[in-house]
């Protein structure tokens, strides 16, 4: 090995910004963050059409299973609705009592997650009830509240 190889020097020895910041990663998370993005914002397609009466048959389920998942799925969806409301109240508590912003943003998020899911239960027991996939959230409303 020649002695030049062994000191050998560049620009690169002392100043290297991209190395420093690790350009390569940062572009790669970056790819994944819009990768994430962009999958909650396009539709999904569907993997298969059928009607709730084929569905029932494909996975062999009785009318008792039926009731007892749409049941037990209303029953989520109160309970989800429940704690979040509590925390919806205990989040403004902080913000009030506590004088903490972060407090009730964190609060505020954590009870629109849940609210989210208790939606999301409730909406499947309501597609079991009217015996229908790919009801619509227009329908769910009229459900609810009633005309």
């Amino acid at each position: 090995m020649a002695i030049r190889d062994v000191f050998k020097f560049s620009r690169k020895t002392f100043v290297n910004p991209s190395g420093w910041l690790d350009t390569n990663f940062l572009r790669m998370q970056n790819n994944v963050l819009w990768a994430a993005l962009r999958g909650l914002f396009t539709k999904e397609t569907q993997q298969r059409t059928e009607s709730f009466e084929q569905a029932v048959q494909r996975l062999g389920l009785t009318e008792q299973d039926i009731q007892n998942v749409q049941t037990s799925y209303r029953h989520y969806a109160l309970g989800l609705l429940l704690v979040g409301l509590i925390l919806f109240c205990y989040a403004f508590f902080l913000l009030f009592y506590y004088k903490t912003f972060a407090g009730w943003l964190l609060g505020l998020a954590a009870s629109a997650l849940l609210f989210g899911q208790a939606f999301r239960y409730d909406f499947w027991a309501f597609q079991m009830k009217r015996r229908q996939l790919g009801a619509s959230f227009a329908e769910w409303k009229r459900y609810v509240l009633g005309g």
